[in-house]
């Protein structure tokens, strides 16, 4: 064995800040590492954020300047809803830690990623997208909401929903995207103007005809094969309606029909 594999990895406490980061980046592009680990090395990255906003005061170079796109693209998709929550809920508080410490260029990093895997367009980007979406809006919300009310994305949302053959995670993500962005007043707006309708036709749907599809064999859960909307995706849609009339000017408000009544009473029970 060589002196050098006999040393093990570098200690830490001899590495600059900056190498530090790019390790830390790196184990976690890699991936393979049980969710332990990878939440050391997510709390790891968060600590030196935070410590970073205190080095730049002192005069020294911010180690974000060394993080690109494919840095925030490993680090935001451990976002997605298909991550364990405990995964999620660490990676939620470094990716904050970054874009406090990164200021503006994180801001440009994370608009471009977003703009990307929407413009890619396949299942699976809509769903870290959206998964993105609704965990960075409370964090920093001019951002999000610049996103979110951009020309054509929310009108693109109707016919992605209504496809005939539907992803439950597809859906899931856009409707809890759709909740986090009911929070800000012009995305409330948005929502009601280009959503209200796919939204109410979600909630619509006849359940029993969804109990005869599935008895058919017709439906597999949480496949794109569904060509019906799940009960779960139907309690948030009902969700975000609900938040709509609550925030709405009565005068506008359409009146709620019986199946946004029947999802509401659901979700009280």
């Amino acid at each position: 064995m060589s002196s050098a594999a006999a040393m093990g990895p570098p200690d830490p406490a001899t590495m600059s800040r900056e190498d530090q980061t790019l390790v830390l980046l790196a184990r976690l592009m890699e991936g393979g590492q049980e969710d332990d680990e990878t939440i050391r090395d997510l709390d790891a990255l968060t600590k030196l954020f935070h410590d970073d906003l205190e080095a730049v005061k002192k005069g020294e170079p911010s180690i974000c300047t060394v993080i690109d796109g494919d840095c925030v693209d490993t680090l935001v998709c451990y976002l997605d809803m298909r991550q364990e929550e405990k995964l999620r809920g660490h990676a939620t508080l470094t990716t904050s830690a970054y874009l406090k410490a990164a200021g503006e260029d994180g801001n440009q990093k994370l608009d471009q990623f977003f703009r990307e895997r929407i413009r890619r367009g396949t299942y699976d980007d809509y769903i870290v997208a959206f998964c993105v979406a609704a965990v960075i809006f409370p964090i920093v919300p001019d951002l999000t909401s610049g996103l979110f009310l951009s020309e054509g994305f929310l009108s693109s949302l109707g016919p992605l929903m209504r496809r005939k053959w539907k992803s439950r995670k597809v859906e899931t993500a856009c409707l809890e995207m759709l909740n986090a962005a009911c929070m800000n007043a012009a995305c409330r707006e948005a929502v009601q103007k280009y959503c209200a309708d796919w939204l109410e036709e979600i909630v619509d749907q006849d359940p029993e005809e969804a109990v005869k599809e599935m008895r058919a064999g017709e439906v597999q859960e949480g496949s794109v094969s569904m060509r019906r909307h799940s009960v779960h995706v139907q309690n948030l849609a009902a969700v975000v309606l609900a938040k709509l009339r609550c925030n709405h000017s009565p005068n506008r408000a359409r009146k709620p029909n019986r199946g946004f009544k029947r999802r509401i009473r659901a979700l009280r029970t």
